[in-house]
């Protein structure tokens, strides 16, 4: 009966596994030093962006450092005392409250890439940015193609920036984007959508969605996904196969009939 299915993109439309492209500075810091600083405020992150970070990091064989005052800012991203100088990591939001103003169009030129940036910065300046991309699920495509088939729209909710999130829906087919989504906006979104007289299909992976899969008229979590969100849903598609979304909805309707 689902009319409307809301998908997360990174680990559900993405392969939750990205990797970085580019590294600018935008202070006296050099490449070594930023990524040093930063892999050290991801290393204790779990989100997938960090791992890409630390990743590439330990290939060029950059040193963390020690780390004190290191705190989470939810939907935003790190932020970290190191070599006695105050640190935050993340999105666009960490710019507010800088006293210094910075060009975000290069940022977002970027991002209509595909391509997220992550903001390090200190007190005052941006230090630099790092680029991540993660590549579309190859079954990703044809499943939405098979969704608009089976009479349903596809929306897809994203922490990222508007320009990486419409890139990426763009290649996909995905109807509606809404972007840069705090854990509650998802949530808020599929609330809205109920109001509406939609029935609400959601598919995520993360830790920030199972809100959303729990106030979902029916949840799907991605079998390579976190166990909140498993538990959060009520369909769980194994090995994170997002083309067997299509295959769930037909499954339902025969069961049904």
């Amino acid at each position: 009966k689902a009319t409307v299915m809301v998908v997360d993109k990174t680990g559900t439309i993405t392969k939750g596994k990205p990797e970085v492209t580019s590294v600018t500075s935008f202070s006296d810091l050099d490449e070594t030093e930023i990524l040093s600083i930063l892999s050290t405020l991801e290393s204790k992150s779990e989100h997938p962006i960090a791992h890409a970070i630390q990743t590439y990091a330990k290939e060029k064989d950059i040193q963390t450092k020690s780390i004190s005052d290191f705190s989470i800012i939810e939907g935003v991203g790190l932020r970290g005392s190191i070599d006695g100088v105050t640190f935050t990591a993340g999105n666009t939001r960490v710019l507010k409250g800088m006293s210094e103003d910075f060009d975000v169009a290069t940022v977002e030129q970027e991002a209509s890439k595909g391509n997220t940036p992550v903001i390090l910065r200190n007190e005052t300046q941006v230090i630099g940015v790092v680029y991540v991309a993660d590549k579309i699920k190859e079954q990703a495509i044809q499943s939405v193609e098979k969704l608009h088939l089976l009479g349903k729209k596809v929306m897809m909710l994203t922490g990222d920036m508007q320009g990486t999130g419409e890139y990426i829906a763009q290649k996909v087919g995905i109807d509606t984007v809404i972007a840069q989504v705090m854990p509650e906006d998802k949530l808020r979104v599929i609330k809205d959508l109920q109001t509406q007289g939609e029935i609400v299909a959601m598919a995520g992976d993360g830790v920030n969605d199972a809100p959303a899969l729990a106030q979902a008229n029916v949840g799907i979590a991605m079998g390579s996904g976190t166990d909140v969100a498993i538990e959060s849903a009520g369909m769980t598609l194994l090995a994170g196969d997002i083309g067997k979304l299509p295959e769930a909805v037909k499954l339902s309707r025969i069961t049904m009939q």
